[in-house]
């Protein structure tokens, strides 16, 4: 029986396929075995190009078109994570949740984009980590690539867990702090304000420095100040001073905003080698945000990878609950080339 890779190059030939699709289409193949828990792969792998073979050979669509249509991979989805009333887990909180589902703890989940790892560090009390990674790393890849990433390694750990105390004062100075800070911005009425993290705490050798973020536009800032002193002495805090820096509120509120926003694009897409993702910035200048994606491509992708790419982020961007958060911002939102000088997508408002 000739080779898969024989197996691939006739198929090319006869199919008139780009290197390209080869390889998108012989990753599809692959991962569709993997999904089988047949123990006879090599049997499996030759079915599954003997069907696709069949199917292409016997289509009437011209070549060039399957070429395309092998490329296609799932439809984007790019989920707000922001949604009113409702919690929708990223990629490290579902594989997080299938871990709990198998019994086990997970201290936590970490992914990294260049190169794409995901860690997955587990709190391990009855069973050993070789144990762990033969009952998870199958389930979990698996779920990688029915959602579509292909691109990730898997990397397991195992962390010893350390009692943690609460009984010292020194362990929650900040969170007094912090609930402190809140209760006064509201009573003085900047409940907004109070929303946002404006509290910090330094800590000394023998002692604290509490650090307030203070929008420049509040004008009873002296007194917030010295209300806030007033009942971290009340409480005896350990804070032998308080400092303070005013920021632009409304330039750090669209900057939150475009966090989230830029994250939930490139998230839908890291991952997958189809869009080969390398990693992603934002900036807020002069009340217009921009929203840089970069890429590995060398040169742009293919008319259609463009055109799936440019209806999800348009279809994420018109959501009413995405709209919501935008406001009246101005954006731009561009997927870089390699050379990270050129986009080959530019959506902006």
């Amino acid at each position: 029986m000739k080779s898969l890779e024989e197996q691939f190059n006739k198929l090319g030939e006869e199919l008139k396929l780009t290197d390209k699709s080869k390889d998108q289409l012989k990753r599809k193949i692959m991962q569709n075995v993997h999904k089988s828990k047949k123990h006879n792969i090599k049997q499996y792998v030759w079915i599954a190009v003997a069907v696709c073979m069949l199917l292409m050979l016997t289509s009437p669509i011209y070549s060039p078109t399957m070429a395309k249509i092998a490329e296609r991979i799932l439809p984007i989805s790019i989920t707000p994570s922001f949604s009113d009333g409702q919690y929708n887990p990223d990629l490290t909180s579902q594989l997080a949740e299938l871990a709990n589902k198998e019994g086990y703890t997970v201290n936590f989940v970490g992914i990294t984009p260049s190169p794409y790892i995901i860690e997955i560090s587990l709190i391990l009390k009855d069973s050993t980590l070789k144990q762990a990674i033969n009952d998870l790393e199958a389930k979990i890849t698996n779920y990688l690539y029915e959602n579509g990433y292909d691109q990730y390694e898997l990397k397991f750990s195992e962390e010893i867990e350390v009692p943690y105390h609460t009984n010292n004062q020194e362990d929650d100075t900040y969170e007094k702090v912090c609930e402190i800070v809140k209760q006064v911005f509201t009573a003085n009425g900047y409940a907004q304000e109070a929303d946002y993290e404006l509290a910090g705490v330094k800590r000394t050798w023998f002692s604290n420095i509490v650090l307030i973020d203070m929008p420049d536009h509040i004008q009873q800032s002296e007194q917030i100040i010295a209300d806030i002193d007033k009942e971290i002495k009340s409480q005896k805090l350990n804070v032998k001073d308080i400092e303070v820096t005013t920021f632009n509120f409304e330039h750090r509120r669209q900057d939150n905003r475009w966090a989230y926003i830029s994250s939930d694009i490139y998230d839908a897409m890291a991952g997958k080698s189809t869009y080969q993702l390398t990693g992603l910035s934002y900036k807020v200048r002069k009340g217009h945000s921009y929203v840089s994606i970069k890429t590995d491509f060398n040169q742009p992708p293919s008319e259609e990878i463009i055109k799936e790419i440019e209806k999800a982020v348009q279809d994420y961007l018109a959501l009413p609950e995405t709209k919501e958060v935008i406001q009246d911002d101005k954006y731009t939102v561009q997927f870089l080339l390699k050379n990270e000088e050129e986009s080959f997508i530019k959506i902006t408002n």
